[in-house]
This record gives C-alpha cells, structure tokens and sequence, in this order.
C-alpha cells in the first residue's frame, strides 16, 4: 500500500492511493475481523476468507493460527493462478470473544 500513495506513474494501471472503505457496527454476534491488502483478496474471496478463519477458530487454533492458514490460501493460490509471481500478501484477524465482557458500551 505505501507503494500507492503518490505513485502517480501506475495510476494508469490501476495503482490508486485511495482505500476502499466500509462500515459496520460492531455488536455482541460479531466473532472476529479481517483486515488485508489485495494481495488476500485478489484470489480468496470474502466467503473463503471468513469460511477459513471461521474454521480454525472453531477449532480452537486461535487468531495468529487461523491468520497464517488464510495467508497461506492466498499464497496457494497465487502460485496457481501467476507461478512464482505474487503480490504481498498481509492479514490480521481480530477475535471479538471478550471484548464485551468489560466494555461500558456493550450493547
């Protein structure tokens, strides 16, 4: 991402500087999050990525766990669709298990 910000040479490539954004507000059935960079998205879609995290925190393996194995996906994936190219591949996941459990703002 930092590559994008003013890298005006590859707009014409679809190089943008400017985030695709949404929002949503948290409440007590969100489970966890993901936030990645395209390199995530490009081949594993919204479905995939909340079906491979899903399963690994079921399971117990915990965010870090669960974060490494949707990476991985990705990096599968785009070893099958580009050969030895790929974009970076970056994720986070974020549990919500506890964070109403001493939260003023639980709703």
């Amino acid at each position: 991402m930092a590559r994008s910000i003013g890298d005006h040479a590859v707009k014409p490539v679809g190089v943008i500087a400017d985030p695709a954004v949404t929002s949503h507000d948290l409440t007590d059935e969100d489970e966890f999050m993901i936030v990645a960079t395209d390199g995530v998205w490009e081949f594993v879609s919204s479905d995939e990525a909340i079906e491979i995290v899903a399963r690994h925190l079921d399971a117990g393996e915990g965010a870090s766990r669960a974060c490494q194995c949707l990476i991985e996906e990705a990096a599968a994936k785009w070893h099958d669709f580009e050969g030895d190219y790929r974009d970076d591949i970056t994720a986070l996941v974020v549990t919500f298990d506890k964070i109403w459990d001493s939260s003023p703002l639980k709703p």
